[in-house]
Protein backbone atom coordinates (compact mmCIF):
# COMPACT_ATOMS: atom_id res chain seq x y z
CA UNK A 1 0.00 0.00 0.00
CA UNK A 2 2.82 2.06 0.88
CA UNK A 3 4.39 1.58 -2.51
CA UNK A 4 1.10 2.74 -4.55
CA UNK A 5 0.58 5.71 -2.64
CA UNK A 6 4.17 6.27 -3.32
CA UNK A 7 3.69 6.03 -7.05
CA UNK A 8 0.33 7.79 -6.81
CA UNK A 9 2.20 10.45 -5.50
CA UNK A 10 4.72 10.66 -7.81
CA UNK A 11 2.22 10.57 -10.80
CA UNK A 12 0.34 13.68 -9.21
CA UNK A 13 4.06 15.53 -9.08
CA UNK A 14 5.16 15.06 -12.64
CA UNK A 15 1.51 15.99 -13.73
CA UNK A 16 1.83 19.31 -11.64
CA UNK A 17 4.70 19.85 -13.24
CA UNK A 18 3.37 18.80 -17.02
CA UNK A 19 0.72 21.14 -16.59
CA UNK A 20 2.38 23.96 -15.54
CA UNK A 21 5.37 23.72 -18.39
CA UNK A 22 2.33 23.69 -20.66
CA UNK A 23 0.47 26.98 -18.95
CA UNK A 24 3.90 28.67 -18.81
CA UNK A 25 4.71 27.83 -22.46
CA UNK A 26 0.97 29.06 -23.39
CA UNK A 27 1.08 32.12 -20.99
CA UNK A 28 4.55 32.87 -22.74
CA UNK A 29 3.29 32.68 -26.24
CA UNK A 30 0.16 34.58 -25.52
CA UNK A 31 1.37 37.61 -23.26
CA UNK A 32 4.44 38.44 -25.23
CA UNK A 33 3.54 40.79 -27.01
CA UNK A 34 1.52 42.85 -24.00
CA UNK A 35 4.90 42.23 -21.61
CA UNK A 36 6.65 44.40 -24.59
CA UNK A 37 4.31 46.58 -25.09
CA UNK A 38 5.03 47.51 -21.46
CA UNK A 39 2.11 48.08 -19.48
CA UNK A 40 -0.10 46.12 -17.09
CA UNK A 41 -3.02 48.51 -17.79
CA UNK A 42 -2.77 46.80 -21.31
CA UNK A 43 -2.28 43.02 -20.35
CA UNK A 44 -6.13 44.68 -17.98
CA UNK A 45 -7.94 46.17 -20.95
CA UNK A 46 -6.69 44.33 -24.49
CA UNK A 47 -8.23 40.98 -23.66
CA UNK A 48 -11.38 39.15 -24.99
CA UNK A 49 -12.76 38.35 -21.77
CA UNK A 50 -12.84 40.01 -18.41
CA UNK A 51 -11.46 38.78 -15.18
CA UNK A 52 -14.18 39.78 -13.62
CA UNK A 53 -17.90 38.86 -13.82
CA UNK A 54 -20.44 41.54 -15.57
CA UNK A 55 -24.07 41.59 -16.47
CA UNK A 56 -23.57 40.71 -19.99
CA UNK A 57 -21.34 37.82 -19.46
CA UNK A 58 -23.00 34.62 -19.85
CA UNK A 59 -22.59 31.20 -17.57
CA UNK A 60 -19.95 29.54 -18.34
CA UNK A 61 -19.94 25.64 -19.21
CA UNK A 62 -16.67 23.74 -18.79
CA UNK A 63 -15.24 21.23 -20.61
CA UNK A 64 -15.48 17.86 -19.38
CA UNK A 65 -11.00 18.09 -19.51
CA UNK A 66 -11.62 21.61 -16.77
CA UNK A 67 -14.18 19.41 -14.51
CA UNK A 68 -11.47 16.32 -14.30
CA UNK A 69 -8.72 18.29 -13.48
CA UNK A 70 -10.68 20.36 -11.47
CA UNK A 71 -8.20 19.44 -8.26
CA UNK A 72 -5.27 19.51 -10.12
CA UNK A 73 -6.14 22.97 -11.92
CA UNK A 74 -6.43 24.32 -7.80
CA UNK A 75 -3.58 22.84 -6.75
CA UNK A 76 -1.47 24.61 -9.83
CA UNK A 77 -3.09 27.41 -9.06
CA UNK A 78 -1.68 27.17 -5.60
CA UNK A 79 1.80 27.18 -7.09
CA UNK A 80 1.41 30.46 -8.89
CA UNK A 81 1.38 33.82 -7.60
CA UNK A 82 -1.55 35.50 -7.52
CA UNK A 83 -0.97 38.40 -10.94
CA UNK A 84 -0.14 35.06 -12.58
CA UNK A 85 -3.28 33.40 -12.21
CA UNK A 86 -5.52 36.99 -13.02
CA UNK A 87 -3.14 36.81 -16.48
CA UNK A 88 -3.83 33.01 -17.02
CA UNK A 89 -7.47 33.73 -16.55
CA UNK A 90 -7.40 35.46 -19.79
CA UNK A 91 -6.09 32.65 -22.01
CA UNK A 92 -10.16 31.44 -21.97
CA UNK A 93 -13.78 31.33 -20.52
CA UNK A 94 -13.22 27.88 -18.84
CA UNK A 95 -9.63 29.21 -17.66
CA UNK A 96 -11.42 32.30 -16.26
CA UNK A 97 -14.03 30.93 -14.49
CA UNK A 98 -12.09 28.10 -12.96
CA UNK A 99 -9.99 31.62 -11.97
CA UNK A 100 -12.82 33.03 -9.97
CA UNK A 101 -14.07 29.58 -8.43
CA UNK A 102 -10.57 29.85 -7.49
CA UNK A 103 -10.56 33.13 -5.77
CA UNK A 104 -13.87 32.44 -4.38
CA UNK A 105 -11.67 29.65 -1.74
CA UNK A 106 -9.07 32.07 -0.87
CA UNK A 107 -9.39 33.18 2.98
CA UNK A 108 -6.40 35.61 3.31
CA UNK A 109 -6.68 38.60 0.41
CA UNK A 110 -3.82 41.10 0.26
CA UNK A 111 -4.69 43.63 -2.09
CA UNK A 112 -1.05 44.75 -2.66
CA UNK A 113 -0.10 41.43 -4.25
CA UNK A 114 -3.54 41.94 -6.26
CA UNK A 115 -3.40 44.93 -7.94
CA UNK A 116 -0.28 46.21 -9.98
CA UNK A 117 1.14 49.34 -9.30
CA UNK A 118 -0.29 51.17 -12.76
CA UNK A 119 -3.58 49.63 -11.59
CA UNK A 120 -3.91 51.25 -8.27
CA UNK A 121 -6.89 53.90 -7.50
CA UNK A 122 -8.04 53.10 -10.98
CA UNK A 123 -11.49 51.86 -11.31
CA UNK A 124 -9.98 48.44 -12.77
CA UNK A 125 -8.83 48.33 -8.98
CA UNK A 126 -11.90 49.10 -7.70
CA UNK A 127 -13.79 46.66 -9.38
CA UNK A 128 -11.17 44.00 -8.59
CA UNK A 129 -12.36 45.06 -4.78
CA UNK A 130 -15.80 45.29 -5.22
CA UNK A 131 -16.23 41.45 -6.75
CA UNK A 132 -13.66 40.37 -4.20
CA UNK A 133 -15.52 41.33 -1.25
CA UNK A 134 -18.55 40.55 -3.08
CA UNK A 135 -17.50 36.56 -3.90
CA UNK A 136 -14.89 35.67 -1.92
CA UNK A 137 -17.46 34.76 1.69
CA UNK A 138 -15.05 32.96 3.24
CA UNK A 139 -12.13 35.60 3.65
CA UNK A 140 -10.41 35.74 7.08
CA UNK A 141 -7.88 38.08 5.96
CA UNK A 142 -8.19 41.50 3.95
CA UNK A 143 -5.02 43.29 4.03
CA UNK A 144 -4.05 46.86 1.94
CA UNK A 145 -7.32 47.86 1.17
CA UNK A 146 -6.13 51.25 0.07
CA UNK A 147 -3.69 49.49 -2.81
CA UNK A 148 -7.58 48.40 -4.94
CA UNK A 149 -10.15 50.79 -3.43
CA UNK A 150 -9.01 54.47 -1.54
CA UNK A 151 -12.55 55.26 -0.71
CA UNK A 152 -14.62 52.65 1.32
CA UNK A 153 -18.64 53.10 1.05
CA UNK A 154 -21.62 52.10 2.39
CA UNK A 155 -22.12 49.24 0.21
CA UNK A 156 -18.54 48.05 0.99
CA UNK A 157 -18.82 48.20 4.50
CA UNK A 158 -22.79 45.98 3.75
CA UNK A 159 -20.38 43.32 1.87
CA UNK A 160 -17.82 43.20 4.25
CA UNK A 161 -20.05 43.04 7.83
CA UNK A 162 -21.20 39.56 6.09
CA UNK A 163 -17.74 37.85 6.12
CA UNK A 164 -18.59 35.94 10.08
CA UNK A 165 -15.37 34.87 10.17
CA UNK A 166 -13.34 37.66 9.33
CA UNK A 167 -10.44 38.25 11.89
CA UNK A 168 -8.02 41.21 10.07
CA UNK A 169 -9.15 43.83 8.56
CA UNK A 170 -6.81 46.64 6.86
CA UNK A 171 -8.54 49.99 6.37
CA UNK A 172 -5.03 52.18 6.97
CA UNK A 173 -4.74 55.71 4.76
CA UNK A 174 -9.05 54.83 3.15
CA UNK A 175 -11.40 57.67 2.94
CA UNK A 176 -13.69 56.10 5.09
CA UNK A 177 -17.47 57.33 4.50
CA UNK A 178 -19.52 57.99 7.70
CA UNK A 179 -22.47 56.37 6.30
CA UNK A 180 -23.19 52.97 7.30
CA UNK A 181 -19.94 53.26 9.54
CA UNK A 182 -21.35 52.39 12.38
CA UNK A 183 -22.92 48.91 11.59
CA UNK A 184 -19.25 47.33 10.23
CA UNK A 185 -18.16 45.38 12.75
CA UNK A 186 -22.25 44.69 13.90
CA UNK A 187 -21.60 40.89 12.55
CA UNK A 188 -17.55 40.49 12.77
CA UNK A 189 -17.63 39.22 16.58
CA UNK A 190 -14.48 36.89 15.54
CA UNK A 191 -12.37 40.21 14.10
CA UNK A 192 -9.28 40.39 16.22
CA UNK A 193 -6.57 42.49 14.47
CA UNK A 194 -7.96 45.83 13.07
CA UNK A 195 -5.96 49.09 11.08
CA UNK A 196 -7.11 52.32 11.49
CA UNK A 197 -4.16 54.48 10.81
CA UNK A 198 -4.51 57.56 8.75
CA UNK A 199 -8.37 57.07 7.78
CA UNK A 200 -10.54 60.12 6.41
CA UNK A 201 -13.28 61.11 6.83
CA UNK A 202 -15.14 61.33 3.13
CA UNK A 203 -16.29 64.28 2.62
CA UNK A 204 -14.24 66.35 4.52
CA UNK A 205 -14.73 68.99 7.80
CA UNK A 206 -18.65 68.25 7.55
CA UNK A 207 -18.55 64.94 7.64
CA UNK A 208 -15.65 64.99 10.77
CA UNK A 209 -18.44 65.06 13.60
CA UNK A 210 -20.97 62.04 11.89
CA UNK A 211 -17.82 60.50 10.90
CA UNK A 212 -16.44 59.89 14.94
CA UNK A 213 -19.67 59.23 15.89
CA UNK A 214 -20.39 56.22 13.49
CA UNK A 215 -16.62 55.74 14.63
CA UNK A 216 -17.28 55.27 17.94
CA UNK A 217 -20.74 53.35 17.99
CA UNK A 218 -18.94 50.51 15.48
CA UNK A 219 -15.79 50.36 17.83
CA UNK A 220 -17.85 49.92 20.91
CA UNK A 221 -19.54 46.68 18.98
CA UNK A 222 -16.10 44.75 18.77
CA UNK A 223 -15.66 42.36 21.93
CA UNK A 224 -12.36 39.71 20.56
CA UNK A 225 -10.06 42.97 19.48
CA UNK A 226 -6.52 41.28 20.60
CA UNK A 227 -4.62 44.19 18.33
CA UNK A 228 -5.47 47.78 17.15
CA UNK A 229 -3.28 50.39 15.07
CA UNK A 230 -4.95 54.11 15.68
CA UNK A 231 -2.08 56.24 14.50
CA UNK A 232 -2.01 59.87 12.36
CA UNK A 233 -5.69 60.14 12.41
CA UNK A 234 -5.81 64.43 13.43
CA UNK A 235 -10.00 64.24 12.14
CA UNK A 236 -10.66 63.00 15.39
CA UNK A 237 -10.72 63.73 18.97
CA UNK A 238 -10.11 60.13 20.09
CA UNK A 239 -14.05 59.85 21.87
CA UNK A 240 -14.38 57.14 19.81
CA UNK A 241 -11.99 54.82 21.76
CA UNK A 242 -14.31 55.79 24.92
CA UNK A 243 -16.79 52.92 24.37
CA UNK A 244 -14.22 50.31 22.70
CA UNK A 245 -13.82 46.68 24.64
CA UNK A 246 -10.21 46.35 25.84
CA UNK A 247 -10.31 42.76 27.41
CA UNK A 248 -8.65 41.19 24.86
CA UNK A 249 -6.46 43.84 23.63
CA UNK A 250 -2.75 42.68 23.63
CA UNK A 251 -1.27 44.84 21.05
CA UNK A 252 -2.11 48.75 21.17
CA UNK A 253 -0.35 51.40 18.52
CA UNK A 254 -1.28 54.74 18.86
CA UNK A 255 -0.39 57.95 17.96
CA UNK A 256 -1.15 61.08 20.36
CA UNK A 257 -1.73 63.97 18.21
CA UNK A 258 -4.84 66.27 18.28
CA UNK A 259 -6.01 63.37 20.57
CA UNK A 260 -8.35 63.80 23.84
CA UNK A 261 -5.02 62.86 26.62
CA UNK A 262 -7.84 61.80 29.03
CA UNK A 263 -9.56 59.99 27.15
CA UNK A 264 -6.85 57.89 25.90
CA UNK A 265 -5.28 57.40 29.39
CA UNK A 266 -8.20 56.17 30.23
CA UNK A 267 -8.54 53.99 27.34
CA UNK A 268 -5.12 52.46 27.95
CA UNK A 269 -5.91 51.79 31.44
CA UNK A 270 -8.59 49.40 30.51
CA UNK A 271 -6.29 47.32 28.25
CA UNK A 272 -4.85 45.12 31.30
CA UNK A 273 -3.72 42.54 29.16
CA UNK A 274 -1.88 45.01 26.90
CA UNK A 275 1.77 43.08 25.94
CA UNK A 276 2.76 45.68 23.36
CA UNK A 277 2.25 49.16 23.52
CA UNK A 278 3.66 51.24 20.51
CA UNK A 279 3.46 55.21 21.35
CA UNK A 280 3.75 56.51 17.62
CA UNK A 281 4.58 60.56 16.63
CA UNK A 282 3.34 61.95 13.43
CA UNK A 283 5.51 65.02 12.01
CA UNK A 284 7.93 65.24 14.43
CA UNK A 285 5.62 65.87 16.72
CA UNK A 286 6.65 66.49 20.87
CA UNK A 287 5.05 64.88 23.86
CA UNK A 288 4.58 66.03 27.56
CA UNK A 289 6.44 63.93 30.12
CA UNK A 290 3.29 64.52 32.17
CA UNK A 291 1.40 62.89 30.15
CA UNK A 292 3.56 59.96 28.86
CA UNK A 293 4.07 59.12 32.99
CA UNK A 294 0.17 58.14 33.87
CA UNK A 295 -0.13 56.50 30.40
CA UNK A 296 2.62 54.13 31.18
CA UNK A 297 2.12 53.78 35.24
CA UNK A 298 -1.25 52.72 34.34
CA UNK A 299 0.02 49.97 31.73
CA UNK A 300 0.31 46.82 33.85
CA UNK A 301 3.76 45.80 34.31
CA UNK A 302 2.89 41.84 34.37
CA UNK A 303 1.68 41.61 30.49
CA UNK A 304 4.12 44.68 28.75
CA UNK A 305 6.93 43.06 26.63
CA UNK A 306 7.33 45.48 24.00
CA UNK A 307 7.39 49.25 24.39
CA UNK A 308 8.51 51.77 21.77
CA UNK A 309 7.80 55.58 22.90
CA UNK A 310 8.95 57.08 19.41
CA UNK A 311 8.94 60.49 19.92
CA UNK A 312 12.10 62.78 19.13
CA UNK A 313 10.88 65.66 21.72
CA UNK A 314 9.94 65.36 24.87
CA UNK A 315 8.54 68.49 27.39
CA UNK A 316 9.46 68.60 30.92
CA UNK A 317 12.19 66.21 30.95
CA UNK A 318 14.14 68.93 32.89
CA UNK A 319 11.63 68.30 36.01
CA UNK A 320 9.95 64.83 35.10
CA UNK A 321 12.89 62.80 34.10
CA UNK A 322 13.46 60.52 36.39
CA UNK A 323 9.66 59.75 37.11
CA UNK A 324 9.67 58.70 33.32
CA UNK A 325 12.81 56.22 33.95
CA UNK A 326 11.57 54.66 37.14
CA UNK A 327 8.38 54.29 35.98
CA UNK A 328 9.62 52.23 32.65
CA UNK A 329 11.78 50.42 34.79
CA UNK A 330 9.09 49.01 36.16
CA UNK A 331 8.35 47.17 33.09
CA UNK A 332 11.12 44.12 33.86
CA UNK A 333 9.75 41.33 31.30
CA UNK A 334 9.92 43.77 28.41
CA UNK A 335 12.09 42.06 25.66
CA UNK A 336 12.04 45.05 23.02
CA UNK A 337 12.72 48.93 24.04
CA UNK A 338 12.66 51.77 21.74
CA UNK A 339 13.15 55.29 22.62
CA UNK A 340 14.11 57.83 20.49
CA UNK A 341 14.33 61.23 22.68
CA UNK A 342 18.26 61.83 22.39
CA UNK A 343 17.94 64.11 25.46
CA UNK A 344 15.84 61.46 27.57
CA UNK A 345 18.33 58.56 26.59
CA UNK A 346 21.27 60.50 27.88
CA UNK A 347 19.78 60.63 31.32
CA UNK A 348 18.73 57.42 30.92
CA UNK A 349 21.39 54.99 33.12
CA UNK A 350 22.13 52.77 30.06
CA UNK A 351 24.84 50.57 31.50
CA UNK A 352 21.87 49.50 33.93
CA UNK A 353 19.72 48.66 31.02
CA UNK A 354 20.31 44.82 30.99
CA UNK A 355 20.14 44.83 35.14
CA UNK A 356 16.69 46.45 34.54
CA UNK A 357 15.81 44.44 31.71
CA UNK A 358 17.22 41.11 31.73
CA UNK A 359 14.99 39.55 29.13
CA UNK A 360 15.85 42.27 26.79
CA UNK A 361 16.31 41.15 22.94
CA UNK A 362 15.77 43.91 21.02
CA UNK A 363 17.36 47.77 21.25
CA UNK A 364 16.42 50.89 18.97
CA UNK A 365 18.08 54.10 20.78
CA UNK A 366 18.90 58.21 19.52
CA UNK A 367 22.80 57.47 20.23
CA UNK A 368 23.90 61.46 19.57
CA UNK A 369 23.81 62.26 23.24
CA UNK A 370 25.25 59.43 24.88
CA UNK A 371 29.12 58.48 25.69
CA UNK A 372 30.01 55.43 22.83
CA UNK A 373 31.42 53.17 25.69
CA UNK A 374 28.51 53.25 27.77
CA UNK A 375 26.59 51.84 24.30
CA UNK A 376 29.68 49.48 23.70
CA UNK A 377 29.72 47.83 27.00
CA UNK A 378 25.87 47.28 26.80
CA UNK A 379 26.67 45.42 23.37
CA UNK A 380 28.96 43.72 24.99
CA UNK A 381 27.40 42.77 28.11
CA UNK A 382 24.04 41.91 26.74
CA UNK A 383 22.57 39.02 24.79
CA UNK A 384 20.86 41.71 22.08
CA UNK A 385 19.35 39.69 18.86
CA UNK A 386 17.87 43.11 17.61
CA UNK A 387 20.27 46.17 17.94
CA UNK A 388 19.25 49.69 16.15
CA UNK A 389 21.52 52.57 16.56
CA UNK A 390 20.08 56.31 15.45
CA UNK A 391 21.58 59.32 14.77
CA UNK A 392 24.83 61.07 15.64
CA UNK A 393 28.85 60.90 14.99
CA UNK A 394 28.78 58.69 18.30
CA UNK A 395 27.68 55.66 15.93
CA UNK A 396 31.01 55.81 14.00
CA UNK A 397 32.93 55.57 17.53
CA UNK A 398 30.23 52.56 18.64
CA UNK A 399 31.33 50.39 15.98
CA UNK A 400 34.86 51.33 15.31
CA UNK A 401 35.40 50.53 19.22
CA UNK A 402 34.20 46.98 18.66
CA UNK A 403 35.74 46.39 15.93
CA UNK A 404 39.72 47.68 17.59
CA UNK A 405 38.24 45.82 20.27
CA UNK A 406 38.16 42.78 18.77
CA UNK A 407 34.74 42.05 20.15
CA UNK A 408 32.60 38.82 18.92
CA UNK A 409 28.49 40.01 19.04
CA UNK A 410 27.26 36.07 18.34
CA UNK A 411 23.73 36.57 19.77
CA UNK A 412 23.27 39.64 17.58
CA UNK A 413 20.82 38.88 14.21
CA UNK A 414 19.39 42.05 12.72
CA UNK A 415 21.43 44.97 12.97
CA UNK A 416 19.89 48.67 11.98
CA UNK A 417 22.07 51.97 10.88
CA UNK A 418 20.37 55.10 10.50
CA UNK A 419 21.98 58.07 9.77
CA UNK A 420 24.92 56.44 10.36
CA UNK A 421 28.92 57.14 9.44
CA UNK A 422 30.64 53.48 8.13
CA UNK A 423 34.53 54.35 7.96
CA UNK A 424 35.97 52.17 4.78
CA UNK A 425 38.79 51.12 7.58
CA UNK A 426 36.16 48.92 9.33
CA UNK A 427 34.98 46.73 6.82
CA UNK A 428 38.00 44.64 6.90
CA UNK A 429 36.94 43.28 10.69
CA UNK A 430 32.69 43.78 10.86
CA UNK A 431 32.60 40.53 8.98
CA UNK A 432 34.32 38.60 12.21
CA UNK A 433 32.28 41.16 14.94
CA UNK A 434 28.63 39.95 13.67
CA UNK A 435 29.48 36.65 12.82
CA UNK A 436 25.54 35.46 12.90
CA UNK A 437 24.56 38.76 11.45
CA UNK A 438 20.76 37.94 8.95
CA UNK A 439 19.50 41.65 8.90
CA UNK A 440 21.15 44.61 7.87
CA UNK A 441 19.06 47.75 7.21
CA UNK A 442 21.12 50.98 6.67
CA UNK A 443 19.40 54.74 5.71
CA UNK A 444 20.47 58.15 6.58
CA UNK A 445 22.49 60.86 4.97
CA UNK A 446 25.73 59.79 6.62
CA UNK A 447 26.10 57.54 3.84
CA UNK A 448 28.15 57.63 0.94
CA UNK A 449 29.32 55.73 -1.71
CA UNK A 450 32.69 55.57 -0.13
CA UNK A 451 31.27 53.66 2.71
CA UNK A 452 28.87 51.29 0.80
CA UNK A 453 31.50 50.14 -2.12
CA UNK A 454 33.75 49.61 0.83
CA UNK A 455 31.30 47.18 2.65
CA UNK A 456 32.80 43.42 3.27
CA UNK A 457 31.77 41.11 0.67
CA UNK A 458 31.66 38.33 3.08
CA UNK A 459 29.68 40.38 5.15
CA UNK A 460 26.73 41.16 2.75
CA UNK A 461 26.65 37.23 1.61
CA UNK A 462 25.63 36.19 4.42
CA UNK A 463 22.54 38.17 4.74
CA UNK A 464 19.15 36.65 4.69
CA UNK A 465 17.69 40.57 4.86
CA UNK A 466 18.36 43.62 3.73
CA UNK A 467 16.81 47.11 3.67
CA UNK A 468 17.96 49.87 2.32
CA UNK A 469 16.16 53.12 3.33
CA UNK A 470 16.25 57.28 2.62
CA UNK A 471 19.94 58.55 1.30
CA UNK A 472 21.33 61.19 -0.58
CA UNK A 473 21.07 61.24 -3.68
CA UNK A 474 23.63 63.49 -4.40
CA UNK A 475 26.07 61.37 -2.67
CA UNK A 476 24.72 58.20 -3.50
CA UNK A 477 24.75 56.75 -6.81
CA UNK A 478 22.84 53.48 -8.25
CA UNK A 479 26.02 52.01 -9.25
CA UNK A 480 26.87 51.70 -5.17
CA UNK A 481 23.29 50.46 -4.31
CA UNK A 482 23.88 47.50 -7.06
CA UNK A 483 27.01 46.67 -5.74
CA UNK A 484 25.44 45.39 -2.44
CA UNK A 485 22.96 43.79 -4.28
CA UNK A 486 25.17 41.72 -6.52
CA UNK A 487 27.19 40.71 -3.44
CA UNK A 488 23.68 40.16 -1.54
CA UNK A 489 23.34 36.74 -3.57
CA UNK A 490 22.06 34.57 -0.17
CA UNK A 491 19.40 37.67 0.52
CA UNK A 492 15.37 36.00 0.96
CA UNK A 493 13.67 39.38 1.25
CA UNK A 494 15.12 42.94 0.20
CA UNK A 495 13.51 46.78 0.23
CA UNK A 496 14.57 49.63 -1.25
CA UNK A 497 11.93 52.21 0.32
CA UNK A 498 12.90 55.63 -0.71
CA UNK A 499 15.15 55.51 -3.65
CA UNK A 500 14.49 54.69 -6.92
CA UNK A 501 14.57 51.10 -8.19
CA UNK A 502 16.19 51.03 -11.70
CA UNK A 503 16.52 48.56 -14.36
CA UNK A 504 20.54 47.56 -13.49
CA UNK A 505 19.86 47.06 -9.95
CA UNK A 506 16.49 44.65 -10.99
CA UNK A 507 18.20 42.41 -13.40
CA UNK A 508 21.29 42.66 -10.57
CA UNK A 509 18.48 40.92 -8.31
CA UNK A 510 16.77 38.42 -10.95
CA UNK A 511 20.52 37.17 -12.25
CA UNK A 512 22.03 37.46 -8.47
CA UNK A 513 19.87 36.46 -6.03
CA UNK A 514 18.70 32.94 -6.43
CA UNK A 515 16.83 32.78 -3.00
CA UNK A 516 14.80 35.98 -3.16
CA UNK A 517 11.48 35.76 -2.58
CA UNK A 518 10.30 39.04 -1.87
CA UNK A 519 11.33 42.69 -2.98
CA UNK A 520 9.54 45.79 -1.48
CA UNK A 521 10.36 49.11 -3.82
CA UNK A 522 9.12 52.48 -3.51
CA UNK A 523 6.46 53.75 -6.38
CA UNK A 524 8.76 56.30 -7.79
CA UNK A 525 11.01 53.54 -9.27
CA UNK A 526 12.45 53.68 -12.72
CA UNK A 527 11.61 50.21 -13.99
CA UNK A 528 11.26 50.06 -17.54
CA UNK A 529 8.08 48.06 -18.33
CA UNK A 530 9.14 44.81 -19.49
CA UNK A 531 11.81 44.63 -16.44
CA UNK A 532 8.91 45.71 -14.02
CA UNK A 533 6.85 42.60 -15.38
CA UNK A 534 10.23 40.09 -15.34
CA UNK A 535 10.43 41.59 -11.75
CA UNK A 536 6.70 40.46 -10.85
CA UNK A 537 7.29 37.52 -12.51
CA UNK A 538 10.40 35.81 -10.53
CA UNK A 539 9.76 37.64 -7.13
CA UNK A 540 6.41 38.83 -4.82
CA UNK A 541 6.83 42.72 -5.66
CA UNK A 542 5.36 45.21 -3.09
CA UNK A 543 5.22 48.61 -2.65
CA UNK A 544 5.38 51.54 0.04
CA UNK A 545 5.39 55.06 0.32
Amino acid sequence: MMVMYLLMLLFFNQLNIFFISKISSAYARRFQPLKSSGSNRVVFNANHYKMLETEEMDPVELDDVYKCNWGIWFSIFRLLKTEDIMRLAYTSREMNAMAQSYFKTLKTIDFSEFIPLQLKFSSESRDMFCWIIENCVEITELKTIISASHLVTPLDFRAISRFRHLTFLDFSGCFISSEGLSDVFSQLSNLKHLNMSYIHPFGGEAATGQFEEGLKSALEKLRNLESFVFSGNSRVSGMCLAGLDCTAMKKLSISLSKLNLRVVISFISRCEQLCELNLLSTDDESMSATSLIPMLQLTNPAFLTRLSIRYRSIRYLNTSASELWATIRRFVNLNSLEILCSYFVRIMVVDQIKLNFPNLQRLKLETSAIDSLLVLFLIKESNLEDLCLVNGQQCRHILNDLVLNSAVCTSIRRLELHNFFWHPTMSRCVNCTFPNLEMLSISGRRWSNECLMSMNIQFLSKLKTLHVGAMDRKIVSNTAINRLFFYCQNVEHLALTVLPMTDMMARTLMERCTKLKEVIICHESQLSPTILTALHRKFLVKYCG
